[in-house]
């Protein structure tokens, strides 16, 4: 990692356990991913509009470059904890994202954050947004992305969709995704010290449930499939493309999810990265561990394929399944 992202990390940490209770973390969380914001920059060729679909602000990037495959549509769901996060915040990263894999538009969602309204209110807005994506674009093939708290939402999302009998998307990826709030016992537990929040795994995963988890399922059980996706039923999912880091607690959720996928024969691949931190691929512009995987991603939405960057092989714990 280069020393000006060190650097960041550091200072994020510190005001992040500086901060006594959730709101104050959310603040901090809110300044950071505004901060990031401003440090990108649009690529030339893309643009953005918004609308409000179904009672839900979108944000709507297209990409007008040559390659644009017009028949593709992306939905990515930020992240942020349930707690902050914006469609503008990630929006010159979805618009690179776009160019990179040749997908013609995305959809960026404005969902309820807890702060306003707990669970169920966010996914309730995601799943309106789908609604109307099949709508406007269901002759397209439609694909599915999230970081961190997005993830767990792209995964909440096909399990909704699957109790509505509704169409899924093609394929999911996943950044740092945390799919499984209700912070659940489990024989995968691996010593992990979060390069994050500089705690190791037990305090890492009671300040998540203290700052985050309690309170966005507030009076609702933490192990409904809603709220913590890894625990439904996993046989329905599409094809799922993984990447997190070997130095975040959210890992064992991902290794979770590889086993139960392994178990049932679901299409699913997790890249464990080693010397990163969580949503890494958020730092593309300035990491080349980023770039490198941010360019996976782009290959798995735009083509349905799994290129592992070849120079950071060594770095890489590839998993897949079926095996």
């Amino acid at each position: 990692m280069s020393k000006s992202v060190t650097l960041f990390l550091r200072l994020c940490q510190g005001r992040l356990l500086a901060a006594r209770n959730p709101e104050k973390v959310w603040r901090v969380g809110e300044r950071v991913t505004n901060l990031l914001q401003k440090l990108s920059r649009m690529p030339a060729g893309c643009t953005v509009q918004h609308r409000t679909v179904n009672g839900v602000p979108v944000e709507i990037i297209e990409n007008h470059s040559a390659h644009a495959n017009t028949s593709r549509t992306l939905l990515f769901l930020h992240g942020g904890g349930f707690a902050f996060g914006s469609a503008a915040n990630y929006r010159a990263f979805v618009a690179r994202l776009c160019k990179k894999s040749g997908i013609a538009r995305a959809w960026v969602p404005d969902y309820t954050l807890m702060g306003k309204a707990p669970f169920p209110a966010g996914l309730n807005d995601v799943v309106e947004v789908w609604k109307a994506l099949l709508q406007e674009h269901g002759q397209n093939e439609l694909l599915l992305a999230g970081d961190s708290a997005g993830g767990n939402l792209s995964l909440a999302l096909c399990h909704a969709m699957n109790a509505s009998e509704l169409r899924l998307p093609s394929r999911v990826y996943l950044s740092s995704p945390w799919l499984d709030p209700s912070l659940g016992e489990s024989d995968l537990r691996p010593e992990v010290v979060d390069a994050f929040l500089g705690h190791n795994e037990a305090k890492a995963r009671d300040w998540l449930k203290r700052m985050f988890a309690t309170p966005y399922a507030n009076v609702h059980d933490p192990a409904n499939p809603l709220i913590s996706p890894l625990l439904g039923d996993l046989s329905r999912l599409p094809p799922v493309y993984v990447q997190c880091s070997a130095n975040e607690v959210f890992m064992v959720d991902s290794l979770r999810l590889m086993k139960q996928a392994q178990a049932l024969g679901t299409e699913c691949y997790v890249d464990v990265w080693s010397g990163v931190f969580h949503d890494f691929i958020l730092f593309s512009p300035t990491m080349p561990e980023g770039r490198a995987a941010f360019a996976a991603a782009a290959a798995w939405l735009g083509h349905g394929e799994v290129r592992r960057p070849p120079c950071f092989q060594n770095r890489i714990r590839q998993l897949s399944s079926p095996l």
